[in-house]
């Protein structure tokens, strides 16, 4: 229950980074904007992408964690040895997976049911989602003297 409020968590903060950047942008600043919403969702992804490095960068870098999962005490391990996860695998591998899935699945409206396929993953005994299984990743929760 924790990893799925800790995703939660995480979807909130980075909501929230965005709409900040995007009003701290103007990227849409008219009325227009608002009516074209596949413009509207490239802005959104294009403010996104930036407010998830500035809110989980340097969690991510120094202690695989996310916002969401720092505040819940959990972090990212590699599922085999339990070592610390890259940084760049944790950026590029697992956390990219679920944003393509949501970008592409703008466009074709059946593959958001891969994020739901992805985050049903959550509720099997090893609690690995989908992209989890993709990086090599499990989340556990965090060793204070880690």
């Amino acid at each position: 229950m924790q990893r799925l409020v800790a995703t939660g968590l995480d979807w909130i903060f980075v909501t929230l980074v965005t709409l900040l950047m995007i009003l701290a942008t103007g990227v849409v600043e008219h009325a227009e904007d608002y009516a074209n919403i596949g413009q509207s969702a490239i802005y959104a992804v294009l403010c996104g992408i930036p407010a998830y490095l500035i809110l989980n960068g340097w969690l991510l870098w120094i202690r695989g964690q996310t916002a969401g999962k720092a505040a819940m005490s959990l972090m990212i391990v590699d599922h085999q040895t339990g070592n610390c996860v890259s940084f760049w695998k944790l950026l590029f591998v697992r956390a990219l997976i679920p944003v393509v899935v949501i970008a592409v699945g703008s466009i074709f409206s059946l593959l958001w049911l891969l994020v739901l396929v992805d985050f049903c993953f959550i509720f099997r005994k090893d609690q690995r989602c989908l992209h989890d299984w993709i990086a090599g990743t499990r989340v556990v929760k965090r060793v204070t003297d880690q």
